[in-house]
């Protein structure tokens, strides 16, 4: 690209509900929803190496359960990859949701603790499900002395108490749940009045030109709409709203997307790429190959 670096233009797509009401069982009035929804970039997501070694495409429950473990192959790796999320997601929380000093806030799926970090920063209590071993041994370390608890296990399997949350949070995670299991039990965690905020970064754009995408999908044998179409769960922004009513039991649920651009070298570009699970789930030979052309092409 002529030595110009890669855009990253993203956006999270944030829903919320905004009022108190409908009285349920006694135990909560309203459930406040915030789904910083689906977050775009221009840097594709990629799928394989090249037609030659073509895999089966996985189903998402093996896809499920091999991204509970293949994250934290290179915890570091993985955290200095990832970009921050736009500061209009925090202003929601803070805003919208109540995030303050004295929050005691569920989430679910932190990684290497990029949200943790900002909610604790908020003078929240945090408690983080976390299935990845890897991930949550990193989590406690980094976070030692801070009002976090780290738990290790699949959100589905973890025991959490009902009513006991101001704020559930799940950024970018929240794909890897059974949504049937899932968006129930964040309903029932939150108290009455609180929110269940759920947002994800989508590192394609479908209303923007993306050069670099351009120039390198065919390092991966995957088509050009590849990165679009195996990210219609999260940007499906009608289907998220709906589950999140029907299963979640929650009300008042909007959505809003929030545009952004972040500029990325070509170290920055294979960090990013590097800690995708497409990648992460070659062998070590092919993603070497793959991220030295990425980077070399940014």
């Amino acid at each position: 690209m002529g030595g110009t670096s890669p855009t990253a233009s993203a956006a999270e797509h944030l829903g919320y509900s905004s009022s108190a009401q409908l009285p349920c069982k006694g135990f909560r009035s309203s459930q406040k929803l915030v789904l910083p929804g689906s977050g775009r970039a221009s840097i594709g997501l990629v799928s394989r190496v090249s037609p030659s070694n073509e895999q089966p495409e996985p189903t998402h429950e093996s896809l499920r359960a091999e991204a509970r473990s293949v994250y934290g192959l290179d915890v570091a790796g993985y955290d200095a990859g990832r970009p921050e999320y736009p500061q209009r997601v925090y202003e929601v929380l803070e805003t919208r949701c109540g995030l303050r000093a004295g929050s005691v806030v569920l989430e679910c799926g932190p990684g290497t603790g990029q949200v943790t970090r900002r909610l604790v920063e908020a003078g929240a209590r945090v408690v983080a499900i976390e299935p990845d071993p890897a991930m949550a041994a990193y989590l406690r370390q980094a976070l030692q002395g801070k009002e976090v608890e780290v738990i290790e296990a699949p959100f589905e399997d973890a025991l959490v108490e009902d009513g006991s949350f101001n704020l559930a949070v799940a950024a970018t995670s929240f794909h890897w749940v059974d949504q049937t299991i899932g968006l129930p039990k964040l309903g029932r965690a939150v108290q009455a009045g609180g929110w269940v905020a759920i947002w994800w970064t989508i590192f394609a754009d479908p209303e923007r030109p993306d050069p670099f995408h351009e120039a390198t999908y065919s390092l991966f044998g995957e088509d050009r709409d590849r990165p679009i179409r195996t990210s219609q769960f999260q940007l499906d922004q009608h289907g998220r709203r709906s589950d999140l009513i029907r299963l979640g039991g929650l009300v008042d649920v909007e959505s809003e997307y929030i545009a952004w651009t972040a500029r990325l070298d070509p170290a920055a570009v294979r960090a990013l790429y590097a800690s995708l699970i497409n990648i992460r789930r070659l062998p070590e030979t092919d993603q070497q190959r793959v991220l030295d052309a990425l980077e070399m092409t940014a």
